[in-house]
């Protein structure tokens, strides 16, 4: 993921409002949090005096208590104290609130990974077969009162997704 100039040129002028801005938007903008953490990386290598001190509030732990208010405020809150703490609840606070969002971005990310690895969505179903039948193979012969059957069928399987990958390969 690239840095956009308006965020370097944020950071590079030492406008701290406007990176602590932008800094904040993007945990909303990528749930993944990978795009907040390169700018933050970013940002720590190039501004000595990024983070304040924590001003002492005490963050609640009650995760019933998290939902989009809270998040409101802390993220009006975060561009006046910018410290670790705050930044460390922010993290989790965001992926509570919107922790269905979340997961489907952790999905996609998991998706995208696999497409650009040698390592495939077709070897993905293939090795989930070939785990799945073994596991049903071992659980027929140790449980079942039927350990033949229970072990043909997930033999097959197991085949099957051992097939799947040597071919897609």
């Amino acid at each position: 993921m690239a840095l956009s100039s308006d965020f370097i040129n944020a950071v590079d002028s030492h406008d701290s409002i406007m990176t602590r801005i932008m800094l904040k938007d993007s945990m909303l903008v990528d749930l993944t949090l990978k795009e907040f953490q390169e700018r933050l990386a970013y940002a720590e290598r190039k501004m000595s005096d990024l983070y304040d001190e924590h001003d002492g509030e005490v963050f609640t732990s009650d995760i019933t208590a998290w939902d989009q208010e809270l998040l409101d405020q802390q993220m009006v809150k975060v561009v006046g104290n910018f410290s670790r703490e705050r930044i460390a609840f922010l993290k989790k606070l965001v992926r509570n609130v919107h922790s269905q969002a979340a997961q489907e971005a952790d999905r996609d990310e998991f998706v995208e990974k696999s497409k650009d690895s040698s390592f495939g969505a077709t070897q993905v179903v293939g090795a989930g077969l070939a785990v799945g039948g073994v596991a049903v193979a071992a659980a027929g012969v140790l449980f079942s009162s039927h350990p033949v059957a229970l072990g043909l069928v997930g033999a097959a399987a197991a085949a099957t997704g051992f097939y799947i990958i040597a071919k897609d390969k």
